[in-house]
């Protein structure tokens, strides 16, 4: 369990201090993320083709699923500023030398080191999050924090791209190395001294946590519900212009629109955790998203382009964002609850869970287009939805809303 070796405060300090905390997974989201838009410019400028390039993303996510668990319970006993500080630390260190690399070999090895430092930073940013907010407002609090990689969707990844059309693609990478270091000065100057005061348990003693069923179940949904997402949007740019007919600029505020919404539906999983608990509000998340993924499967029996298309495309990419991005906190919410004790271990599973996901939907997403259209990643999205919510059912129902705190 983490305790401040200071008072909260008041409000208006604890939200500082979850504000700087956000500023970090900000910093993280758009590192994590701008290089889906800049690509190109990496492929033409290191002579590999842009199947190569999206390496970058892979690897990434590899290395960040692989050493989150690793990584996290490794620092258990490092106080939590100066980890958070030194993660981010990392983090610009590694996007700084992503813009100087001179082949792609070793841009590769920089998106490796950048993935360990985020492997740290969203999930133990999350632990302390919780624990600096009032007992009944730890839901927002996650949700707040992991807004920051929704904002980052919003104005970072933008940001990041438009940088690198104007100035190249290494520019992209200075930008998030610039927004890390100002996380980690946040971090360091304005959070609280938090201790780690867990049992000096060995490394395989920490990760037993993993062994629980309900730890086990709730990571499994948090997979499959990310893995059904990202089965469309790894392709979400295709599938959009055959559906509406917009172009690149259509296409564009779309996507915007796609980021807005998940601000939104991050924060509504950190309400509903805290106002319904979560075995009332993570079985309608689940039924919702399983629906607006399977409509994308039947939106092509519209002619193309007409309103009612456009209208409806555009409501079920709202809808799908909303629902998605919910599930996110409202599965942090769900491990803090079954394992306190254990809060970043766990936490740090669900990211792991996450990326694992992210691997599983775009890879599924691209066996689906080897046999059928575009159109026919709905239904396989559904699918990974639907599986979530069998694997919930399976799982036995989930505890009612805890009253007291941990």
């Amino acid at each position: 369990m983490l305790v401040p070796t200071e008072a909260a405060g008041n409000n208006k300090e604890v939200n500082l201090r979850i504000l700087v905390l956000t500023l970090g997974t900000f910093a993280i989201g758009t590192g994590t993320f701008v290089v889906t838009g800049i690509l190109g410019g990496v492929s033409e400028d290191l002579s590999v083709s842009v199947g190569t390039a999206g390496y970058l993303v892979t690897v990434f996510a590899a290395a960040y699923a692989v050493g989150s668990p690793l990584l996290v319970a490794a620092t258990d006993r490092v106080a939590r500023r100066r980890l958070l500080s030194a993660v981010l630390a990392v983090f610009a260190v590694a996007n700084a030398a992503a813009a100087v690399a001179p082949t792609f070999s070793l841009l590769l090895g920089t998106r490796v080191l950048a993935a360990l430092g985020a492997a740290v930073l969203t999930p133990v940013a999350g632990a302390v999050a919780a624990e600096l907010a009032p007992p009944e407002h730890r839901g927002r609090a996650l949700s707040f924090v992991l807004g920051g990689l929704s904002v980052s969707w919003v104005v970072g990844i933008p940001l990041g791209t438009v940088v690198g059309d104007n100035y190249g693609w290494r520019a992209s990478f200075i930008l998030v190395a610039a927004l890390s270091v100002a996380a980690a000065l946040a971090v360091g100057t304005l959070l609280p001294d938090v201790e780690n005061t867990s049992s000096a348990m060995g490394l395989a003693s920490k990760l037993a946590v993993a062994k629980r069923s309900a730890v086990l179940i709730a990571v499994s949904v948090t997979a499959m519900g990310v893995a059904a997402g990202f089965v469309v949007l790894t392709y979400v740019r295709p599938l959009l212009e055959e559906l509406t007919g917009f172009g690149g600029a259509g296409i564009g505020w779309m996507l915007l629109l796609f980021g807005i919404a998940s601000v939104t539906g991050t924060a509504l999983g950190g309400y509903v955790a805290d106002r319904f608990g979560y075995g009332r509000s993570v079985v309608p998340i689940l039924v919702v998203l399983t629906a607006s993924l399977l409509s994308f499967s039947l939106l092509p029996a519209i002619e193309v382009g007409s309103l009612i298309a456009v209208l409806g495309t555009g409501t079920a990419l709202v809808t799908w964002s909303v629902v998605g991005f919910a599930l996110i906190p409202l599965q942090q919410y769900r491990l803090i609850d079954v394992a306190p004790e254990d809060e970043n271990e766990v936490l740090s599973l669900n990211a792991s869970a996450i990326y694992l996901g992210q691997g599983l939907g775009s890879g599924l997403g691209s066996l689906v287009l080897g046999y059928a259209s575009l159109s026919s990643l709905g239904w396989a999205g559904a699918l990974c939805a639907a599986v979530a919510l069998l694997v919930l059912a399976l799982g036995g129902r989930p505890r009612k809303k805890r009253a007291t705190s941990n």
